[in-house]
Protein backbone atom coordinates (compact mmCIF):
# COMPACT_ATOMS: atom_id res chain seq x y z
CA UNK A 1 0.00 0.00 0.00
CA UNK A 2 1.34 3.53 -0.84
CA UNK A 3 1.73 6.66 1.47
CA UNK A 4 0.68 9.68 0.82
CA UNK A 5 0.65 12.84 2.24
CA UNK A 6 -1.87 15.97 1.18
CA UNK A 7 -3.13 19.19 2.13
CA UNK A 8 -6.26 20.37 3.62
CA UNK A 9 -8.09 23.58 4.53
CA UNK A 10 -8.64 23.19 7.82
CA UNK A 11 -12.80 23.43 7.58
CA UNK A 12 -12.64 20.66 5.32
CA UNK A 13 -10.12 18.05 8.05
CA UNK A 14 -12.49 19.31 10.59
CA UNK A 15 -15.62 18.11 8.54
CA UNK A 16 -13.80 14.92 8.03
CA UNK A 17 -12.80 14.76 11.84
CA UNK A 18 -16.76 14.81 12.61
CA UNK A 19 -17.86 12.10 10.29
CA UNK A 20 -14.96 9.76 11.88
CA UNK A 21 -16.18 10.59 15.60
CA UNK A 22 -19.48 10.20 14.47
CA UNK A 23 -18.35 6.73 13.18
CA UNK A 24 -19.02 6.91 9.60
CA UNK A 25 -15.64 5.86 9.06
CA UNK A 26 -13.04 3.99 11.00
CA UNK A 27 -9.97 6.38 10.31
CA UNK A 28 -9.14 9.73 7.83
CA UNK A 29 -7.31 6.70 5.73
CA UNK A 30 -10.62 4.77 5.11
CA UNK A 31 -12.91 8.50 5.09
CA UNK A 32 -9.91 9.30 1.92
CA UNK A 33 -10.08 5.64 0.09
CA UNK A 34 -14.11 5.72 0.44
CA UNK A 35 -14.62 9.54 -1.08
CA UNK A 36 -11.84 8.25 -4.22
CA UNK A 37 -13.47 5.14 -4.78
CA UNK A 38 -16.58 7.26 -4.64
CA UNK A 39 -15.66 9.98 -7.12
CA UNK A 40 -14.03 7.57 -9.28
CA UNK A 41 -17.69 5.53 -9.79
CA UNK A 42 -19.43 9.36 -10.07
CA UNK A 43 -16.81 9.94 -12.88
CA UNK A 44 -17.23 6.68 -14.47
CA UNK A 45 -20.82 6.94 -14.59
CA UNK A 46 -20.84 10.35 -15.94
CA UNK A 47 -18.24 9.32 -18.98
CA UNK A 48 -21.56 6.58 -19.64
CA UNK A 49 -24.16 9.10 -19.21
CA UNK A 50 -22.39 11.58 -21.67
CA UNK A 51 -21.94 8.24 -23.84
CA UNK A 52 -25.41 7.41 -23.80
CA UNK A 53 -26.50 10.94 -24.22
CA UNK A 54 -23.81 11.24 -28.00
CA UNK A 55 -25.27 7.84 -28.93
CA UNK A 56 -29.29 9.02 -28.68
CA UNK A 57 -28.57 12.02 -30.30
CA UNK A 58 -26.91 9.96 -33.40
CA UNK A 59 -29.56 7.55 -33.35
CA UNK A 60 -27.07 4.56 -32.05
CA UNK A 61 -29.73 3.92 -29.02
CA UNK A 62 -32.61 2.40 -28.43
CA UNK A 63 -35.11 4.00 -26.29
CA UNK A 64 -37.20 1.45 -23.70
CA UNK A 65 -39.86 3.14 -22.37
CA UNK A 66 -41.58 0.38 -20.77
CA UNK A 67 -41.70 -3.15 -20.03
CA UNK A 68 -43.13 -4.21 -23.45
CA UNK A 69 -40.40 -2.21 -25.21
CA UNK A 70 -37.88 -4.45 -23.37
CA UNK A 71 -39.58 -7.56 -24.45
CA UNK A 72 -39.48 -6.60 -28.12
CA UNK A 73 -36.05 -5.67 -27.63
CA UNK A 74 -34.87 -8.74 -26.39
CA UNK A 75 -36.66 -10.92 -28.85
CA UNK A 76 -34.94 -8.55 -31.50
CA UNK A 77 -31.27 -9.04 -30.23
CA UNK A 78 -31.72 -13.36 -29.61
Amino acid sequence: MTTINISLPDKLKEAGENLIKAGYFASFSDLVRDSLRNSIEKTNMDHLYLEAKKDLRTGKATVLRNKNDVEKYMKSIR
